[in-house]
């Protein structure tokens, strides 16, 4: 990337994201943040929330071990530049525990910390020019942010909506308000400005925002690797992404489709009783989660790769067409997907919505070597997208 004129230069950037820079779970929050590395920014890798409860689980990120470093912070080198990946433990409640407490308690409980706040920027957030929000939990600083800095800018960058049908009201509140607090709103796809203006009353008039989608690095996606074992010699329908996924589907498929093997790769581990009907199918195979640098060998090495979200998912998750398509896409895979949206039907992707019509569509699918696509995967580089974005920070 280009450095940038030396009078529109950001000295520092600050993002706010539920991710750790060293995780199963590579976002475009750190895509950007690579970005602005390579522009000479020292840049903050701000992972929140991580709550005290999370110090007795044993999740990726919610565990003594995670929360402690980055607590004391972690700085990295990145395209030259320094990175600082920390958190600001906080009493934040589990979302049960709304039953009996107003959203202003429950977002009070999530900022209060036994470490002053105050202590915490002066060491790590002073000096930033641009704070950039992630669409979670995170947002709840901004008052506090803009108050502690007047003269930086702010930047909300929503991949995931938090005011869809069906949000709790203190989400939607919050989200609500660092859209009306926020100098610029970065919406990734149509489906989600539609959301917008139609929760917002005058969104277009009110909320500066553009529009910038999601990326995909396509050159990974179009090389050959090893395969993975798992892989190695079978016929195999694969599902990579942090989202839950339809796991009675799933089951009744592998009982349909012996000849397949039908694998889940998500960080986001079943409940036990789910893992344990999935693992009475021989051919059912549950990984929890592969270092990001190890997904193309897997898009590219699988035979069809599947989406099969909850039932009833899409309807009230504006998401999109999201990067998981993209790869597929890059890679020239066969793609089977369950409840989402129908616009993947105009890019060729087979889009299906009851348990016999996915089970039929796979079947198809491991019958192809290869597919093409009507989507405009050059137009979604990384690097096209991070261009633009840096661009957009710099023109504040």
């Amino acid at each position: 990337m280009d450095k940038l004129d030396s009078d529109r230069k950001l000295r520092k950037i600050t993002f706010l994201t539920g991710h750790s820079w060293k995780s199963k779970r590579l976002g475009g929050f750190h895509k950007f943040a690579e970005a602005a590395c390579a522009q000479g920014a020292e840049t903050v890798f701000f992972s929140f929330p991580r709550p005290y409860y999370g110090l007795l689980m044993h999740q990726e990120l919610f565990n003594a071990k995670a929360i402690r470093e980055l607590q004391k912070g972690v700085s990295y080198t990145v395209e030259g530049s320094t990175l600082h990946n920390v958190t600001f433990a906080t009493l934040k409640l589990p979302n049960v525990c709304r039953r009996f407490l107003t959203d202003g308690m429950m977002n009070a409980l999530e900022r209060f910390s036994f470490t002053p706040f105050s202590r915490f920027a002066r060491r790590w957030l002073d000096g930033t020019d641009v704070f950039v929000f992630e669409s979670a939990d995170g947002i709840i600083f901004i008052d506090r942010l803009k108050k502690r800095y007047p003269q930086a800018k702010f930047v909300y960058r929503p991949s995931d909506p938090l005011m869809y049908d069906g949000a709790l009201s203190r989400y939607e509140r919050n989200e609500r308000h660092i859209m009306e607090e926020a100098d610029l709103s970065i919406v990734v796809n149509e489906e989600g400005l539609a959301l917008y203006r139609r929760k917002i009353p005058g969104f277009d008039e009110r909320i500066p925002h553009v529009l910038l989608s999601n990326g995909v690095d396509i050159e990974p996606y179009t090389k050959e690797y090893p395969a993975p074992e798992l892989l190695r010699g079978r016929t195999t329908l694969l599902y990579v992404g942090a989202w839950a996924v339809e796991w009675p589907l799933l089951c009744r498929a592998a009982d349909e489709c012996p000849d397949c093997d039908f694998v889940v790769v998500c960080p986001n581990y079943p409940d036990a009783g789910t893992l344990q009907e999935a693992e009475s199918h021989g051919n059912l195979h549950y990984v929890p989660g592969i270092p990001p640098e190890e997904v193309p060998a897997w898009i590219t090495n699988c035979t069809a790769v599947m989406v099969p979200y909850v039932t009833g998912f899409y309807k009230n998750r504006p998401l999109g067409i999201t990067a998981k398509y993209y790869q597929a896409m890059a890679a020239r895979k066969p793609i089977v997907a369950y409840c989402d949206t129908p616009r993947l039907e105009d890019a060729g992707v087979s889009v299906t919505y009851t348990y016999e019509e996915f089970i039929a569509a796979a079947k198809r699918a491991v019958l192809q070597k290869e597919c093409s696509y009507a989507f405009d995967l050059a137009g979604r580089d990384w690097g096209k997208i991070t261009r633009k974005f840096m661009e957009l920070l710099e023109d504040l």
